[in-house]
């Protein structure tokens, strides 16, 4: 097995650019995608018909939110920019907005949107809670006024009013009466979706594929070139070539990796959580299971051609489809999310992502680990029957 080891050594010297490009270009795709998603932000117009002080202080409430990139315009303006894509959606103050706050009316928010989402159902909840304390904030200086004045009828009733409904703004908003944050169970580190984690993750396992898949294929170049018949009948048996041959593949796969997961924490500052161990578990099962799918692929195709022609559309779909691009958590369809299931990618995103970015430790990484290895062997398994046909 040593002599195939070499061999095989030997023969990335004729390959490495392959592994360079692949590194460099899950780098820049991270760089790319990652700060992209963290820094994304809606745009939201706002439409103040009523012009009045407490729809001035609306629309300053609804600015202090850091997820939406707020401006004014006018309805026209702002029917045409959410038509043609430019913003999400556009808000409408309605006239009457003033007196039904001091009033008790209902209060109607128009709303001009071509589809929803879950920005929308954020900048909706949002909106709630705004004129929830505006409303709140009234009835209570309508009620400290009224006290007032039974108390004192000399004293000015609107003066009153005036200075009681800015003592409650002053105090909702420096003693909010309800704050919550989530965490994850058993931990103290706070949970949430991290664009950059998730695309540094993504992208490894999806550019970490090719080279893995593309090193072991050198089965068919051998077969090609009459160097796999005489390898077959020196002295070396099978199970030597093969293991010889996968033990190189998985070296580069999982060098390939950990320049990558490195290359994150250094070059992007990216924390990879407090279970290094389980990174690394979840890497080796994955990078085992992708070489053995490779070499079921070299088994079942005839020509490095034809491989060169399948594992493109072969990787790049279960990357798809295992949340290398996008998070599976906006996926609705059950049957993608069933497809899912079957790749290996989303295993190995899930490992690693739950340790990274949900705060979890070495117990995140067994289960898909697990689910890795039993996958790895059902592919060599499949692979060492076709590539010895």
């Amino acid at each position: 097995m040593l002599s195939i080891i070499k061999l095989r050594l030997l023969r990335l010297r004729d390959d490495y650019m392959v592994f360079l490009v692949m590194t460099a270009m899950a780098m820049v795709f991270t760089a790319v995608f990652g700060f992209s998603f963290n820094s994304y932000r809606p745009s939201v117009i706002i439409v103040d018909k009523d012009k009045t002080p407490y729809s001035e202080e609306f629309v300053n409430e609804l600015k202090l939110s850091n997820i939406f990139k707020f401006t004014d315009s006018d309805i026209d303006s702002a029917s045409l920019q959410v038509e043609e894509g430019d913003a999400l959606v556009a808000l409408i103050i309605n006239e009457g907005f003033h007196n039904s706050i001091e009033n008790g009316n209902k209060i109607i928010i128009g709303q001009i949107k071509i589809k929803d989402d879950t920005y929308i159902f954020t900048l909706q909840e949002t909106v709630r809670s705004i004129i929830a304390k505006m409303a709140g904030s009234e009835r209570i200086a309508e009620a400290a006024a009224d006290f007032i004045s039974f108390q004192k009828p000399t004293a000015d009733r609107e003066e009153a009013k005036a200075s009681a409904y800015k003592a409650v703004k002053e105090s909702w908003k420096y003693k909010n009466p309800l704050k919550i944050t989530s965490t994850v169970a058993n931990t103290n580190i706070q949970s949430g979706y991290d664009g950059l984690k998730h695309s540094m993750i993504g992208f490894t396992i999806f550019f970490s594929t090719y080279t893995m898949v593309f090193s072991i294929g050198t089965i068919l170049s051998d077969k090609r070139y009459k160097t796999w018949e005489r390898m077959l009948i020196s002295p070396v048996s099978m199970s030597s070539i093969l293991g010889g041959t996968m033990a190189v593949s998985c070296l580069v796969g999982f060098i390939q990796m950990a320049v990558l997961i490195f290359g994150g924490r250094y070059l992007f500052g990216m924390d990879w959580g407090d279970s290094m161990a389980g990174i690394i578990t979840v890497s080796t099962a994955f990078v085992f299971t992708v070489t053995a799918m490779g070499l079921m692929m070299s088994g079942i195709v005839k020509t490095q051609a034809q491989l060169g022609a399948v594992a493109p559309v072969v990787l790049t779909s279960s990357a798809m489809l295992g949340g290398c691009m996008w998070p599976l958590e906006i996926v609705n369809n059950k049957a993608l999310l069933f497809l899912a299931e079957l790749t290996p990618h989303k295993w190995a995103i899930q490992g690693m992502e739950s340790i990274a970015a949900r705060g979890m430790g070495f117990e995140a990484a067994i289960m898909p680990t697990m689910v890795l290895l039993i996958m790895g062997i059902i592919f060599f398994v499949i692979g060492v029957k076709t590539v010895k046909q």
